[in-house]
């Protein structure tokens, strides 16, 4: 069975992200602030901190006094003190980017660059430069030139004067890739064919590279501390350089330097691995880069900022605590600690709030999709049916869709039976954290029945007997199954069958040398069946649900026939009726009557000259003429067909063609979309399906194969 489809959010230090926004860019009077509804305290976190209602949306920067986190329609800047915020909304035509460690965000429109200062609310300051934004430090615009691709840094002075500073000691190549994670400091990562990736750190206040490292292989986060530079591989490897003695040591796993330079913030994806120790779900580990000790914490840590002052912020949560973010810091004893400064008022473990699903299935194009409500949006979604009288079931999943549509089909893709079913809806959390969540209930199939249905579920079923006197009903759909291709790799391929699952309808039917279904004769709700013992008497069947009830007697005398079929309604009556052969060739028919005491009318001649026939079958309607048609198969192997008039006779013959000696059974399979009947023929060297045209002259479309062979133990003789 499939696993549910769980996305993995990989651990970065986010240094600034641009963000397309839907207003456009102008001055402070299109920023506006205000404390959200329930804003006020609830209790004091530390210095400056109040647990606040934490709005939806991811964090990218962080500040000594708020940060920035984009949302759906906008981006919002929140202070840590009081819960407040000051909401950018979003254009096409604007970006947004903060400045890690620091109070800045900086919206750009084309070439103007608006630059407000969050902790002061002083005046936005405008900067005009034909540069592309790469970087906010601070209140610096990290910036390349296109044309020539340099890097300049640029800013303005409280006096309004735009300071434009050119980069000077950068290595060779172009500048990839940004990284501003301590304020006056930016790490720069450039490409050249010669020299594959460097990186370069660059001093802010003297507008200078002062150090350049190899990092080999493109890298796709760093950092620059005081003490350290650290880069991450593409390999999940982090490697860390003491920038005095330039001694380097690589780690297995992501890490960012964190909490005054003293300690190491490492996460992972589903786990993390720290010195042979494992941490399940995705927590936060930090580990001292003094002593070695690790302390977890949060049960899960999906995206981290550095505040500037040395602490970290956190989006994550606690199964004690829920959802939230939290701010990482030192206790008095010099331990790490998490506290929740904003409350995501949300459990961190999958809730499955509510579960829609039709009370009753009837697959008729009415049935709605099976939909849930969660508390949260990523997830995966298992559904598990399971009939009630068989314990058959059918597991279908979501991965991508938000409903689960299904289809009508159990598992070995045999039709739903009608009654009542169990269901259970298994949720699992995308975060991969935390236990699934699951709701129960029940439903119903209510689907009416179907031309040779014996097992209730309104498809069509081959009557087979083995070589132990078992009769079963096997669903056509699972026999189609077994043509198809175990080559298609592709989502949404038909699944295949090789060991077909029937429904047993009943035991010792080796006492009968002859046997036929004539459809509903008896009056059952769905098709009867009828079998010939060795004395010559008749026995009925008649079918309810997915059984057969205790046989009643017709009569005797039937050993003077050969060959006996039914299904097909002869006279227009609405029921099935029978036909038969004698050994002198002459083809008799019997009209049924709807009463199970009484199942047939007398006998009525139809004519002779039937002693040419070795096959007969009787699949209904199968060219649009007035009543139910015969087929017929002579010793040469070719098939003929015979049109029904109605009124138990038939047309003179029509020749569908040659070949068919190579099958010892040709049966019904049911109606297809056109309302006319389908041919299921098989034999021991296989089987095929020949769908039904409507069309006297060609009346079916071309063989079908497929692996199924009959004559075998188990497959002895269909009907």
């Amino acid at each position: 069975m499939s696993r549910a489809r769980v996305r993995t959010s990989r651990f970065r230090l986010t240094a600034g992200v641009a963000v397309a926004l839907a207003a456009t860019l102008a001055g402070p009077a299109t920023v506006a602030t205000a404390a959200p509804a329930g804003a006020a305290a609830v209790a004091q976190q530390g210095a400056g901190d109040a647990v606040f209602p934490f709005p939806t949306g991811v964090v990218t920067t962080a500040g000594p006094t708020g940060f920035l986190a984009d949302r759906t329609d906008d981006v919002v800047w929140t202070r840590y003190a009081d819960g407040s915020g000051t909401t950018f909304p979003k254009s096409a035509a604007v970006t947004y980017r903060g400045a890690a460690g620091a109070d800045i965000v900086v919206a750009s429109e084309g070439t103007r660059h608006t630059v407000h200062d969050m902790a002061n609310g002083g005046d936005p300051v405008v900067i005009d430069v034909p540069y592309k934004l790469h970087e906010v430090n601070g209140s610096t615009l990290v910036m390349v030139d296109t044309a020539t691709d340099e890097l300049h840094l640029v800013s303005r002075t409280p006096g309004g004067e735009v300071v434009d500073r050119k980069v000077t000691g950068m290595p060779a190549g172009v500048p990839w890739e940004f990284y501003g994670s301590t304020p006056g400091t930016v790490a720069v990562q450039t490409s050249a064919p010669d020299h594959g990736f460097r990186l370069a750190v660059v001093d802010v206040a003297t507008a200078a590279a002062v150090e350049t490292y190899d990092v080999g292989n493109y890298s796709g986060f760093a950092q620059v501390t005081p003490d350290r530079v650290l880069w991450e591989s593409p390999y999940g490897q982090t490697t860390i350089v003491d920038r005095k003695t330039k001694r380097a040591e690589t780690l297995p796993y992501r890490a960012q330097i964190a909490l005054g330079g003293d300690w190491l913030a490492i996460t992972g994806g589903d786990k993390v691995v720290v010195d042979g120790v494992t941490y399940p779900n995705k927590p936060i580990v930090l580990k001292s880069l003094k002593d070695g000790r690790k302390v977890p914490l949060l049960d899960l840590a999906s995206r981290v900022a550095p505040v500037g002052d040395g602490t970290l912020l956190v989006s994550g949560g606690t199964f004690a605590q829920g959802r939230g973010l939290f701010r990482i810091s030192l206790d008095a004893s010099g331990t790490p600690v998490a506290t929740m400064i904003g409350d995501g008022q949300s459990p961190l473990e999958m809730v499955l709030e509510r579960v829609n699903i039709p009370s009753v299935y009837r697959f008729d194009g009415t049935d709605k999709h099976v939909t849930w409500e969660a508390n949260q949006q990523d997830l995966g979604v298992a559904l598990d049916l399971t009939h009630v009288a068989t314990g058959r079931k059918v597991s279908l999943w979501s991965y991508y869709d938000t409903f689960i549509r299904w289809d009508g089909y159990l598992d070995q893709v045999i039709g739903a039976y009608n009654g009542a079913y169990t269901w259970k809806m298994t949720a699992y959390p995308g975060s991969g954290v935390g236990p699934a969540a699951v709701k129960t209930g029940t439903t119903t199939v209510d689907r009416g029945t179907a031309p040779r249905d014996f097992n209730d579920n309104a498809h069509a079923d081959a009557l087979v007997r083995d070589s132990s006197g078992n009769l079963s009903a096997y669903d056509l759909s699972q026999l189609r199954a077994m043509g198809n291709s175990p080559d298609c790799h592709e989502e949404g391929c038909p699944p295949v069958v090789r060991d077909p699952k029937p429904d047993v309808l009943g035991t010792g039917w080796n006492t009968y040398t002859l046997m036929a279904s004539p459809g509903n004769a008896a009056g059952s709700a769905s098709d009867d069946v009828v079998g010939r013992d060795r004395d010559g008497v008749l026995w009925l069947h008649r079918s309810d649900k997915q059984k057969l009830l205790p046989r009643t007697k017709v009569g005797g005398g039937w050993n003077i026939y050969n060959k006996i079929t039914g299904g097909s309604d002869l006279n227009g009556d609405g029921r099935g009726d029978l036909l038969a052969t004698d050994k002198a060739g002459v083809l008799w028919f019997y009209a049924s009557t709807g009463n199970a005491t009484a199942p047939f009318k007398a006998r009525t001649k139809i004519g002779g000259g039937w002693g040419v026939y070795n096959l007969l079958t009787a699949p209904g309607n199968i060219a649009g003429a007035f009543g139910g048609d015969l087929l017929a198969r002579d010793t040469a192997g070719t098939l003929w067909l015979y049109l029904g008039k109605g009124d138990g006779t038939f047309t003179a013959r029509r020749e569908i063609g040659g070949g068919w000696q190579k099958y010892s059974h040709v049966i019904p399979a049911g109606r297809n979309g056109k309302g006319v009947a389908d041919l299921y023929a098989v034999g021991p060297s296989g089987s095929a399906l020949y769908y039904g045209r409507d069309s006297t002259t060609r009346p079916f479309e071309a063989a079908y194969a497929l692996p199924l062979r009959s004559d075998s133990t188990r497959f002895r003789t269909f009907f």
